[in-house]
């Protein structure tokens, strides 16, 4: 992201999977099995659109873009549902949300830990970036 000219990131999806992190451990397992084709994006229609992993849920999310339903039904069926994933640990049928990382994430770290490793990388990328940028001359040059 860096080496693309951001500014900042949003990693709420890999702190979910850190040692700090008080969701339900099933959350956790969920986040950490996802696959790089497990999520999707519901509530498009609502005007506020989620990015969740894949489950019973997002499948009746769906069922409802299909059918039009009126914006109470997503009301509804929503309602509840994260809870129902943090707390209850219910990642069949809570809202399991978690960004597009999900397939990468693959351990539980100390929150510390994963910003260590993050500055880590953002200083690789800088530093091989500055290498292109300003090459340093060579001995063959005079």
């Amino acid at each position: 992201a860096f080496a693309l000219g951001a500014e900042g990131v949003q990693v709420g999806t890999r702190f979910i999977c850190c040692t700090e992190c008080t969701v339900h451990p099933d959350y956790k397992r969920a986040v950490l099995d996802a696959r790089d084709r497990s999520n999707t994006v519901t509530g498009r229609v609502t005007g506020h659109p989620v990015r969740c992993l894949k489950n019973k849920l997002t499948a009746q999310f769906d069922e409802l873009d299909k059918t039009h339903a009126p914006l109470d039904a997503y009301e509804r069926l929503g309602a509840g549902r994260l809870r129902a994933a943090v707390v209850d640990g219910d990642v069949e049928n809570g809202s399991v949300m978690a960004g597009q990382i999900a397939g990468l994430v693959n351990d539980i770290r100390d929150a510390a830990d994963i910003i260590r490793e993050m500055f880590s990388q953002a200083e690789r990328i800088a530093a091989a970036m500055a290498e292109r940028s300003f090459p340093r001359p060579s001995a063959a040059v005079k």
